[in-house]
């Protein structure tokens, strides 16, 4: 599974968004041509070498520098999506887990924060859910990556993107796992609704939905003490049903109940959401 060596490059699209500016194919060309020319260089540097030398053995020499030769892919093989990637002498059995959990090198998580520019998603109590969402996302991705995953957000301010553009984005990088993050309301007229529910698309068993969704809601609600609501395998989203890799929709809180609407607005509260989310995470590729 391919993965890009640098994950997010800015790039002005005309809606002032960060955004992919290099399709897979076009840098992988980039990388293997970039990579026989630096077994070229060897190869001639070897050549001049060995006749220095006198070395009559051209052979020998040929087989030190093809292509095949792990010396020389050692040389010349790029990282894999390069990023903030943790020491393994600083990781835990667990994260070090992680980083073994892909051939390719850490799992790349998209972390999605629902809606966001002309799209405020659910009000209340003067919060809006765009903004709760991006703040709890910024949590989640910091805290990710300090496990030693990647993390690609499709979006990282208040600007507004297509879900049908959140999914092409996570399936175009192959990511790993998708967690779109959300809040909810309740329009009756008992303000009293709240605590975390979580949404994943049971219908599809080629995917590990279940198991992703389970740990993420089960840890978000042993980090908070928040009220435990459903976890619904009938998710009939977007971010959740056409991706490509395992994904999960979680519904924070309600913004409708006045106490639990300031609970998601204070930086205390979303942190141990965040923790609760990136433990749910850890846990999946670790088990």
């Amino acid at each position: 599974m391919h993965r890009l060596c640098t994950l997010m490059i800015s790039g002005n699209t005309g809606k002032g968004r960060h955004f992919f500016m290099y399709e897979r194919k076009s840098l992988d060309k980039k990388l293997r041509a970039k990579r026989n020319h630096r077994g070229g260089l060897l190869l001639a540097v070897l050549l001049i070498a060995a006749i220095a030398a006198g070395i009559p053995s051209f052979t020998s020499i040929m087989v030190f520098a093809a292509a095949e030769s792990s010396a020389v892919e050692a040389v010349t093989e790029p990282k894999h999506r390069e990023g903030k990637i943790v020491s393994d002498k600083k990781l835990n059995p667990r994260e070090l887990a992680v980083r073994k959990m892909t051939k390719h090198g850490p799992a790349l998580i998209v972390v999605d924060a629902g809606h966001g520019g002309v799209d405020d998603g659910c009000l209340g109590g003067g919060l809006l859910e765009k903004d709760i969402n991006l703040q709890i996302a910024l949590l989640v991705r910091e805290k990710l990556e300090k496990k030693g995953f990647q993390v690609m957000m499709p979006r990282e301010t208040d600007e507004y993107l297509a879900i049908e553009e959140r999914v092409e984005l996570a399936n175009s990088y192959q990511a790993d796992a998708f967690i779109s993050i959300h809040q909810n309301t309740y329009e009756g007229s008992d303000k009293s609704v709240c605590g975390i529910e979580t949404w994943y698309d049971g219908a599809d068993s080629t995917r590990d939905n279940e198991k992703l969704a389970k740990l993420v809601h089960q840890e978000a609600l042993k980090s908070t003490g928040a009220n435990p609501r459903e976890l619904w395998d009938i998710a009939d989203y977007c971010v959740t049903n056409k991706t490509l890799m395992p994904a999960c929709l979680i519904e924070t809180g309600f913004l409708s109940n006045p106490e639990e609407g300031r609970n998601l607005s204070t930086k205390a509260y979303q942190e141990r959401l965040a923790e609760g989310i990136t433990e749910g995470i850890m846990l999946y590729f670790a088990s």
